[in-house]
């Protein structure tokens, strides 16, 4: 029983953990927030919409807890359903993706030898493997590490004021607009 209230508190850990993420940016005039799991579904998958939303935006920011090495299902569908039909077109192309991620262990268990035996970089691969074939300018991913650790408030802190570095940044870079 207390593996289970263990999981169940690193879960939500990383849930409030992306909700401050979020919370840091969205007050931002130049960022909209699209959250999958708040979306009727016919307008989480509807590729005419996403195709006038991303044709708007200067860049696409992929945020989620990563769960079993890996983004949630939701944006997985998306990615299967939407991405895929807009990775070659002018909607996306030269436009910047960034990944940002929060994760239950800490740093050092995302190493070569380390727990999960793996770099965040070699984990993500497959998104900048997606970005670059979408014609996509691929950006440093920013990730908060070990939400389940007793560090976890200053961890926190530290992935907030990361985030909105890096989405201040993208803000600077010149806009890209216009439907095509």
């Amino acid at each position: 029983m207390e593996l289970f209230s263990i999981r169940i508190r690193r879960t939500f850990q990383l849930v409030s953990t992306n909700k401050a993420l979020m919370d840091a940016v969205k007050e931002m005039e130049e960022v909209a927030i699209y959250n999958l799991y708040e979306m009727r579904p016919e307008d989480a998958y509807n590729i005419d919409l996403w195709s006038k939303i991303i044709s708007q935006a200067s860049a696409l920011v992929f945020q989620f807890p990563l769960y079993w090495m890996s983004a949630p299902s939701l944006l997985k569908k998306w990615q299967d359903e939407v991405f895929t039909y807009l990775a070659k077109t002018p909607a996306v192309a030269g436009k910047a993706l960034l990944v940002a991620v929060t994760t239950g262990s800490e740093y050092s268990a995302y190493r070569s030898g380390g727990r999960n035996n793996f770099t965040m970089d070699e984990l993500l691969r497959p998104y900048q493997a997606s970005a670059l074939h979408a014609g996509m300018v691929w950006q440093t991913p920013v990730v908060a590490y070990g939400m389940g650790t007793a560090d976890a408030g200053k961890n926190i802190a530290e992935g907030v004021n990361d985030y909105k570095l890096k989405i201040e940044s993208l803000i600077g870079k010149s806009h890209v607009s216009g439907d095509w």
